[in-house]
């Protein structure tokens, strides 16, 4: 199976992604609204599409909703209205409508960093890979040629006698 990383643009959309699911204020959304924060992906039909091929990163729920993995390590402590992390008196006293509206804390610039950089080593990784792979299918179809020539000869030589 060909690694998604090797689809043409596949790693500005994925470094893309990253960089704004990263910082984006609510911890995800529908698959089909990225489009209005990124744009049309470049390497595949839909956002959808992409963040399933890529499960390293996005998390994509049976509803249909998407965010990173990394901020689902958080708790839901970050309002979206306020733009900040509330500490456990404010959560406390919230009521439980307010507390639906907390959601994980966006990434830092660290982790973005982290993240689109282990993006790379995936993408460069499938590369080498795949070039290991080119030479190896010239030399298996000559050893299948030589031992089908082999057999060939063998047969031949029993057909003769």
């Amino acid at each position: 199976m060909k690694s998604p990383y090797l689809k043409d643009n596949r790693l500005p959309d994925v470094v893309g992604a990253i960089q704004v699911m990263g910082i984006y204020p609510w911890g995800g959304r529908k698959g089909d609204d990225w489009k209005k924060s990124l744009g049309d992906p470049s390497s595949a039909a839909d956002w959808p599409t992409l963040f399933a091929e890529h499960p390293e990163f996005f998390r994509v729920t049976p509803a249909g909703w998407t965010s990173l993995r990394w901020r689902h390590a958080y708790f839901r402590t970050f309002d979206p209205q306020l733009g900040r992390e509330l500490g456990p008196t404010e959560i406390a006293s919230l009521t439980p409508p307010q507390k639906e509206e907390l959601t994980f804390r966006p990434l830092t610039s660290d982790q973005i960093e982290a993240l689109m950089k282990t993006a790379i080593e995936f993408h460069t990784h499938a590369i080498t890979h795949e070039q290991e792979r080119r030479w190896l299918s010239p030399l298996l179809f000559s050893l299948l040629g030589a031992v089908l020539a082999f057999a060939g000869a063998i047969l031949g030589a029993y057909i003769k006698s």
